[in-house]
């Protein structure tokens, strides 16, 4: 049975929709950005929570900033996954999340930790119609180009090509989640398929199978080197740095433009003194010369389908079914 959700004293929902960044203590100095980002955003209607597997110790900056949170975790399905050192119960937040919110509340925007909120009205995202699904995703960078590749958890299950989402950014129906019996679906999943699959995406997508509703990418724009160049004209929403260049790491640098680095190094100065930043973050780095031409090369070859698949999207409040 899934536990209840868990709210600090004195915290009372202040809308039916929430965005919830997921984390654990490791994460929550990077979770802290988008969080603090999307809660000065004038005003919203939805409320902002930290969400993990138990309460954490937040800031007072952060809780000053009107950030709240949760603590959720399903026994059944917890029971079921393959824990190890890359694979904590963090990653599956967003499922945790959708059983225990019901109830509390009507959609949630579940993110991860390593992504820059730029623009857009997440609360209208939430408001759109999500065709009767009970999940809501951006289809995964792996198939911008190739809607029809079939990718390697697929192949794996001996299954078909699917449409397959990145779950960086999940958004949740949650009385549909919980009318589809998904929690249990899920859990059964993982227990017959998931050890050697891959987290949390290889868990929702071998579930799903496609019955899911695609959110423009402007809501998790995959940033890496084949796509870093046109996201400058695609005016992303939210920036997922899917890769070991997160804006934080040393790896970043030269590859992650400064300001993004920059954004998250005064989050991390301000409330987390203690917290490892990334060197050099003010300093400016140019990439290397080899890889920057290989990434305009890279970008010119895609440049043909990727706004064909941009195209496909009239703006970024409207969903699709990925399979038609």
């Amino acid at each position: 049975m899934a536990l209840a959700p868990v709210f600090p004293t004195g915290f009372c929902p202040g809308s039916d929709m929430a965005v919830a960044i997921a984390c654990d203590a490791a994460y929550l100095p990077y979770a802290a950005t988008p969080a603090l980002t999307l809660a000065a955003r004038p005003g919203r209607d939805y409320d902002v929570l930290i969400g993990s597997p138990e309460l954490l110790a937040l800031p007072p900056g952060l809780i000053g900033a009107g950030i709240g949170q949760v603590a959720a975790r399903d026994a059944v399905l917890a029971e079921a996954l393959p824990l190890d050192a890359r694979r904590s119960l963090a990653a599956y937040m967003s499922v945790f999340l959708g059983h225990a919110l019901a109830g509390h509340y009507r959609r949630i925007l579940v993110l991860d930790a390593d992504i820059l909120y730029e623009r857009g009205d997440p609360a209208r995202l939430m408001r759109a119609d999500m065709l009767g699904r009970a999940v809501a995703a951006v289809r995964d960078n792996r198939q911008w180009r190739s809607p029809q590749r079939r990718v390697a958890e697929f192949r794996r299950l001996a299954e078909p090509a699917h449409p397959y989402f990145n779950s960086g950014v999940v958004m949740i129906d949650t009385e549909a989640f919980a009318a589809q019996d998904l929690p249990a679906r899920l859990a059964e999943f993982a227990r017959r398929h998931l050890r050697g699959l891959g987290r949390d995406q290889a868990l929702l997508n071998g579930t799903l199978k496609g019955d899911w509703a695609e959110i423009s990418p402007l809501w998790n724009w995959q940033f890496t080197w084949a796509s870093s160049h046109l996201a400058a004209m695609a005016d992303p929403c939210l920036i997922h740095f899917i890769g070991p260049a997160k804006p934080w790491r040393d790896e970043a640098a030269g590859v992650v433009p400064m300001r993004m680095r920059a954004a998250f190094a005064e989050v991390l100065a301000r409330h987390f003194p203690e917290a490892p930043r990334p060197a050099g973050a003010w300093a400016r780095h140019w990439p290397r010369v080899g890889a920057l031409r290989a990434s305009l090369l890279r970008q010119w070859r895609a440049a043909g389908p990727m706004l064909r698949y941009l195209n496909r999207f009239p703006d970024e409040y409207t969903l699709l079914d990925p399979r038609a």
